[in-house]
This record gives structure tokens, C-alpha cells and sequence, in this order.
């Protein structure tokens, strides 16, 4: 079985053009994962609901300008492209595109599953140990 490159990973409908005002978030679901789509004055974004930090539920936190803080501890995330901004976190979040289908006038995200992301320690400590 060979992945999908990004060009061939198909856009989820979500839901309809107007389901958010800017400055708004939702909770979605796309294949059993959980996404926070954001309407901002200059568009939608989508990132992973899970704080890079503490899996806290991005979702749940305050929207900021182009930035979600996660409500555990405070961590920052950049919404248009889920780069930390502020510690605790220093690990970006997924970040998915989003469109608008003229056709059916709705919200779509081309989603695809997140990578897991090894274990970093940003002090340089391998705790690789083979």
C-alpha cells in the first residue's frame, strides 16, 4: 500500500460556509480524530486538538488573534500553521488546509493522520536508550 501524497489526499465537507463566525472555533471529527477548525477575519484553519506539550484539548482554550492557547498550561499555538509560540510546548501542532467549495458551499480540510513525533527533550538528553 503506498501514502498518499499531499496533492492526492482528498478534502473532508465539514460543514457549511457559514458555521462559524470569525473568531470562532469547533470541535470536529475527521476518521476518529479530533480538529479544531478556526474562522478568523481572513479565513478558516484546521490543527490537531492536542497540545504538543500535554495532549491538552486545544479546542478548549482561548483564540487570540491567529493564536489558541491551550487551557492545561498555557502553551500557544500559532493557528494558521500550529507552530508553538510559547512554552511549556515547543513542538508544533498538525496543521491541516482548509478550502471553500464554491460547488456545495461548504467548509472542506484535507485531512491527513499526523505523524507521531518522537521524544525531543530540549536540554539535548537522549533518552534513546539502545
Amino acid at each position: 500500500m503506498s501514502e498518499q501524497t499531499e496533492s492526492e489526499t482528498p478534502f473532508t465537507p465539514v460543514g457549511p460556509a457559514n458555521m462559524l463566525k470569525p473568531g470562532e472555533s469547533a470541535i470536529i471529527e475527521i476518521e476518529d480524530d479530533s480538529i479544531v477548525l478556526v474562522h478568523l477575519h481572513d479565513g478558516y484553519y484546521a490543527l490537531e486538538n492536542r497540545c504538543s506539550h500535554d495532549d491538552g484539548p486545544l479546542g478548549q482554550g482561548r483564540l487570540v488573534g491567529f493564536e489558541i492557547d491551550c487551557p492545561r498550561h498555557g502553551a500557544k499555538f500559532d493557528v494558521r500553521d500550529g507552530a508553538a509560540k510559547s512554552l511549556p510546548a515547543f513542538r508544533p501542532v498538525a496543521s491541516f488546509p482548509v478550502r471553500y467549495n464554491e460547488d456545495t458551499d461548504e467548509i472542506e480540510i484535507q485531512y491527513k493522520k499526523p505523524e507521531p513525533q518522537a521524544f525531543e527533550d530540549p536540554r539535548g538528553f537522549n533518552f534513546n536508550f539502545t
